[in-house]
């Protein structure tokens, strides 16, 4: 069986796109900063000293959930494009939906209330991040709604 983007529904889609974007801005873009008062800013720029990091090295709990989600967004597309179906207890678009939730909500938190740092400042990469995480989430809701793996309402007999 040969790998087919045409097989891939459009959540399926949105998980890759989502799934790959992540994994970019996790590694290769910059999520906080430290605030530097003027005085000191301009010393620490001429030293080339970085006062900024990537989630790798800024959320030591919350980068496995990161990476854990693309994993599992990757192998979602790989396993649609393919045409297998694994066997588990859930559908796989239900796990990637759950664990795309589960990240953007962590992420929103540590961005907004609990910051990884004191006198942090939010950088581009982790607003980008957030967005990849709510696109995963939604593709993996698309991706269950187009698979018909959504639990039915009770019906009165």
């Amino acid at each position: 069986m040969s790998f087919k983007v045409s097989r891939l529904g459009s959540g399926q889609r949105m998980v890759a796109v989502g799934s790959v974007a992540l994994f970019v801005f996790m590694f290769f873009f910059k999520w906080f900063g430290i605030k530097i008062p003027g005085f000191f800013s301009a010393y620490i720029s001429a030293t080339g000293v970085s006062t900024s990091v990537n989630v790798w090295h800024s959320l030591e709990v919350i980068r496995w959930l990161l990476l854990f989600t693309v994993l599992a967004g990757v192998a979602l597309a790989a396993l649609a494009g393919s045409e297998r179906k694994p066997r588990l207890p859930l559908s796989l678009s239900a796990i990637v939906t759950g664990l795309g939730l589960l990240s953007t909500v962590l992420v929103l938190y540590r961005m907004l209330i609990s910051h990884p740092f004191a006198h942090v400042e939010v950088k581009l990469g982790a607003w980008l991040g957030l967005i990849s995480c709510a696109t995963i989430a939604f593709g993996g809701y698309r991706a269950m709604t187009d698979e018909g793996a959504m639990l039915a309402p009770a019906r009165a007999t």
